[in-house]
């Protein structure tokens, strides 16, 4: 399979319908560039529908979206060649891959359908009638029958914006975001847990420390009470004792001065 070169490319292209409309310009080094048609689809975009472009409007392809890209021109390959495409260098540099397919199979009539995903840090720009997509083209040994379901595509269809459509697509920037949203959100709970630990282990010491208070005065209190009680005891045996010395004291004191008196009788009488 041999690749057909510049000469034999423009020769093929002006002499026959394979691209319509056809620039000569845009032959360069071996491949055809083609250009960005009129109607595009973006996964980000709201409502999710198709978007008709004028002429020179431009589309902004956000990191992490993905985007249904219609050729302007109208290809009819030839059944004994095969055609792959790409992207521009200078859009690839960008971030912008191609996940559509690589080739055009023989016999295939109609516009190209562009998958492309944005996996760069940056939005990407378009223009309406710009080119991006260059076409090679390849000998086959034999001519082939197209069998296929995007026969002579003027549009894009249902199937790729459904297949598009299922959920939500988020870009690895949203993503990141929203991992640093949460990452936030996760510290501003903990610190709010340590507060309210914080808080609460205060309150707990000021507890503890409380009924310490209470049970050491408590003591003391108990201690003073029975020291009291003590002392008012031994005070009040001491009284007693005090007492009953000075009763028999007394008692002592009264036989005394009977025995006196008795003597002093005694003592008048033998006179």
């Amino acid at each position: 399979m041999a690749f057909v070169g510049t000469n034999n490319l423009t020769k093929l292209l002006q002499s026959t319908d394979v691209i319509t409309p056809f620039n000569i310009n845009n032959i360069k080094n071996g491949a055809y560039e083609l250009s960005l048609g009129a109607q595009v689809f973006q996964t980000d975009s709201s409502p999710r529908s198709v978007k008709n472009l004028n002429e020179g409007d431009k589309i902004e392809i956000k990191p992490g979206q993905f985007a249904l890209l219609l050729t302007n021109e109208y290809l009819k390959i030839p059944e004994d060649k095969i055609a792959f495409i790409s992207i521009k260098a200078s859009i690839k540099f960008k971030g912008l891959i191609n996940v559509s397919g690589f080739h055009v199979d023989p016999g295939f009539e109609g516009k190209l359908l562009f998958s492309v995903y944005n996996a760069g840090p940056a939005n990407i720009f378009l223009s309406n009638g710009s080119s991006y997509f260059p076409i090679w083209f390849a000998e086959l040994n034999e001519k082939q029958d197209y069998k296929g379901k995007h026969e002579k595509q003027v549009r894009i269809l249902d199937e790729p914006i459904e297949a598009l459509s299922q959920g939500e697509l988020v870009s690895p920037n949203v993503l990141s975001k929203k991992i640093d949203d949460n990452q936030k959100e996760l510290e501003k709970r903990i610190a709010l847990v340590e507060k309210d630990y914080t808080a609460k282990d205060y309150l707990v010491k000021t507890t503890v420390a409380l009924c310490f208070i209470i049970l050491a005065k408590f003591a003391f209190d108990w201690f003073a009470l029975d020291y009291g009680y003590k002392k008012g005891r031994q005070q009040r045996e001491s009284e007693m004792i005090l007492d009953s010395t000075i009763n028999s004291l007394l008692i002592e004191k009264e036989k005394l001065i009977f025995e006196i008196d008795s003597l002093q009788k005694i003592k008048a009488k033998v006179r």
